[in-house]
């Protein structure tokens, strides 16, 4: 009876148990397709990850595009031409450099060993002209790259800045040149040219002279006289406006001489209404105009002053409108001592820059040297060194001595 009743329970319990059972090898393949669904979705979704990923690296992150986005946005910040042309120099160099020599293309790849590579190869191949790049050209193409790479920092293009563990380009500080008073006046006389004469002699001469003093005088820059016009101009007081970097204006006035020759180009050479309608030139209001009526351009500049250093008979030194703005420069810094006024007649935003003057030429240096000599202006009286030479001195016969 008592093992009926252990089999009766025992069944009952087995009865029990085998439904549970049943159900769990039942649900078991359900679990089974719910965790490859869920490894399914999670496949799926790494992989559109990688596609996007991939998308995007042969979008906007590769570094031509983010190139021309960046000249784009610099174009859009109304900065000027120059600075353009700059940028997409530099930047053009380091670009060719990763592709063909580190083959990267993409901007994510880039890391500090191969900026550093870069500034390596500039240093030992030459550049467009066939010569080796000094190290200020190299700083200068550092210092684009580097402002590049700040800007994908604050448009999150990158999460880390390659810069930031790069040895940046450095180079010492260049003694300024300038041109001596005397080679100024021989370029005023080389404005015209020898054994010519004529009514466009006399033109072409007193337009020379006024950009010469114009240079001179005022320090400014060579596309910011090629952009004067003449309501820039204010006779009455001898002002002029310019126009600089990013469209900034400033005001500086002009002294007699400058004056001077500047009305009289424009009052007696410069083309009148009628002969620039003539020319196919009219309403033509720039201060300086070329031989064929129209705007003098930079290259224009550039020309005339290769002649003049020919005709002046200057050599081993360099003729610009670049050297005559330091010379303004240099001059007007000793005879002012005051780097903040000559920071706002040169339109330059960093005083930084224009402290770099203090460091003179090295003519210069040297009379102001010994013009405030501290030995010369000591308060006290020393006696000089008498130069005395012995009188009466016979040298001594030279020989082998005698044994007496």
């Amino acid at each position: 009876m008592a093992i009926t009743q252990q089999r009766t329970s025992l069944r009952h319990a087995l009865g029990t148990i085998e439904p549970h059972a049943q159900r769990k090898k039942m649900e078991r393949p359900v679990d089974i397709q719910n965790a490859q669904s869920k490894k399914s979705t999670g496949s799926e979704k790494k992989k559109h990850v990688q596609q996007d990923t991939q998308q995007r690296r042969q979008g906007a992150t590769t570094i031509a595009d983010c190139i021309d986005e960046y000249l784009r946005d610099h174009e859009g910040g109304n900065h000027s031409d120059k600075t353009l042309e700059w940028h997409g120099t530099a930047l053009s160099l380091l670009r060719h450099y990763l592709e063909e020599k580190r083959a990267i293309t993409h901007i994510e790849e880039v890391s500090a060993s191969d900026i550093s590579s870069w500034f390596a190869y500039m240093r030992k191949t030459p550049g467009a002209h066939k010569k080796v790049r000094c190290e200020r050209t190299i700083q200068t193409y550092a210092r684009s790259a580097r402002a590049f790479f700040h800007w994908l920092m604050r448009r999150g293009t990158l999460d880390a800045n390659p810069f930031d563990q790069v040895v940046f380009p450095k180079v010492g500080r260049p003694l300024i040149k300038t041109i001596e008073p005397e080679e100024f006046e021989q370029l005023l006389q080389a404005c015209t040219p020898p054994h010519a004469s004529g009514v466009l002699v006399e033109r072409a001469g007193a337009r020379n002279r006024a950009i010469l003093w114009l240079f001179y005088d005022t320090g400014i820059r060579g596309s910011e006289l090629c952009s004067l016009r003449m309501g820039h101009l204010d006779r009455k007081r001898g002002v002029l406006t310019v126009i600089g970097k990013g469209s900034k204006e400033r005001r500086i006035a002009l002294g007699n001489n400058c004056l001077r020759q500047l009305l009289h180009y424009l009052d007696r050479h410069r083309p009148d209404e009628k002969e620039l309608a003539e020319w196919g030139s009219a309403g033509e209001d720039h201060l300086f105009l070329s031989e064929t009526r129209m705007l003098l351009t930079k290259n224009g500049v550039e020309m005339l002053f290769k002649r003049l250093k020919e005709r002046a008979g200057i050599t081993g030194k360099r003729i610009s409108p670049h050297i005559l703005r330091h010379t303004f420069a240099m001059n007007y810094l000793i005879k002012s001592n005051d780097p903040f006024s000559l920071q706002e007649l040169l339109g330059h935003e960093d005083l930084t820059t224009v402290l770099n003057y203090i460091h003179m030429n090295d003519t210069v240096l040297q009379e102001q040297k010994r013009k405030y000599s501290p030995g010369d202006h000591i308060p006290i009286q020393t006696r000089g060194h008498k130069e005395t030479r012995r009188t009466g001195f016979k040298p001594k016969a030279r020989g082998k001595r005698t044994e007496k």
